[in-house]
């Protein structure tokens, strides 16, 4: 694989495997950004109370016409109650948000001891773009936004204007500022995959104080 990278079905199957961990039958769970709701479906086979958030109105009819419980919003904005989940799982979703407004909203939807399991875009995932670009010019310059907009991010909390500034990198530095002034203990971290020994996709637990 190009730049040290794992196959692309390992590196799945480990982040769904981490976005489970320490899940339990009887618990709720909210599922940010849910997509089509796949996570939904397994946890509540399992015994779950599952509670999705997505921002696209289709994809949240359709869940709903599947049976699953999915509210329109946004991660910087979940339109659930305060301190009324046991724990978050949150798959690749921070790149796309305003990721400090996001885990504020953690702190507050989650009840006292609650978890949080993530999965993040690292630096890594925007070095792999630039540098083997499976697109050409059009990868490469998405990768190069993405490692521009982070560096602003973290030195600014501002973006690029436009469509150029929708996406970022979660670096290991930055998200343990976000959480530790929203009150979350980071309790483990996992490489799932890197390029150039840079994290590509992160794994984050998290436990609310």
């Amino acid at each position: 694989m190009p730049l040290g990278m794992r196959p692309q079905p390992d590196v799945h199957r480990d982040a769904q495997r981490l976005l489970r961990r320490g899940l339990k039958p009887g618990m709720r769970v909210l599922d940010v950004g849910c997509g089509d709701g796949p996570h939904l479906r397994e946890l509540g086979q399992e015994g779950m109370e599952t509670v999705g958030v997505e921002i696209d109105p289709a994809l949240v009819a359709a869940n709903r016409a599947a049976g699953l419980h999915v509210l329109q919003g946004t991660a910087e904005a979940l339109p659930v109650d305060d301190a009324s989940f046991d724990a978050i799982i949150c798959s690749v979703v921070m790149p796309y948000t305003d990721q400090r407004r996001a885990v504020r909203e953690w702190a507050r939807v989650l009840k006292p001891g609650g978890t949080v399991n993530a999965t993040y875009h690292g630096a890594g995932y925007g070095i792999h773009y630039f540098l083997v670009p499976p697109e050409g010019f059009r990868s490469r310059f998405y990768g190069a936004r993405m490692l521009v907009n982070t560096a602003l991010y973290v030195a600014t909390g501002q973006r690029l204007p436009g469509f150029i500034g929708d996406t970022l990198c979660q670096t290991q530095g930055e998200m343990q500022r976000s959480y530790r002034s929203s009150g979350f203990v980071l309790t483990n971290t996992t490489v799932i995959d890197s390029a150039l020994g840079i994290p590509r996709i992160l794994f984050h637990a998290l436990q609310k104080n």
